[in-house]
């Protein structure tokens, strides 16, 4: 990947804090009683299995598909406004973190996810959409994707219909799947 300039990033950031967060459950949205524990969490030693593997996932999962916008390098582009997603992964000391597994997925821009779970939904799929792709910070710990702006999708299933907005999914992945890559 080459190097992108990145505008100032601050190299701290304040500790989470419940007042800055949005209500862990919304009233109507059933969704959010399955995404959120009601009651304190429980520690949970990590087991030899979970501490163990998989380990070096960097050289296990694919990493490389940093352009969503086509199924190959020469193809077409998905339908939709291009856009650059990019960043930079940093630990609690403002240090790059360098080598770990950035994976994005989003929907297209018809807001049509290409999983079989979206199979039921209203919107086209778009045969050049990639859907999902990984890759590996550098250095500096610097990650970026092309892909295209997602679509808005309904809320299956809910009473008061009402529709999600674009959004992209981030996961980071350390050195194991129970490790974090700080």
């Amino acid at each position: 990947m080459p190097p992108v300039s990145l505008p100032n990033l601050p190299n701290r950031f304040h500790s989470y804090d419940d007042a800055t967060q949005p209500a862990p459950l919304v009233p109507g949205y059933k969704e959010t009683l399955t995404r959120n524990p009601a009651r304190p969490l429980i520690a949970r030693p990590a087991t030899l299995t979970e501490i163990t593997g998989p380990m070096h996932l960097a050289r296990k999962l694919p990493t490389g598909m940093r352009d969503l916008s086509r199924k190959s390098a020469e193809g077409p582009r998905a339908m939709g406004q291009l856009i650059l997603v990019r960043g930079r992964l940093i630990d609690e000391d403002g240090l790059p973190v360098r080598g770990s597994v950035i994976e994005l997925w989003h929907a297209n821009s018809a807001g049509r996810y290409l999983h079989p779970m979206d199979a039921q939904s209203p919107a086209p799929l778009d045969q050049h959409f990639l859907g999902s792709g990984r890759v590996l910070t550098d250095e500096q710990g610097r990650y970026e994707f092309v892909t295209v702006k997602p679509g808005a999708y309904p809320v299956p299933n809910h009473p008061q219909r009402w529709w999600r907005p674009p959004h992209i999914h981030i996961s980071v992945f350390g050195d194991g799947f129970m490790e974090p890559p700080w």
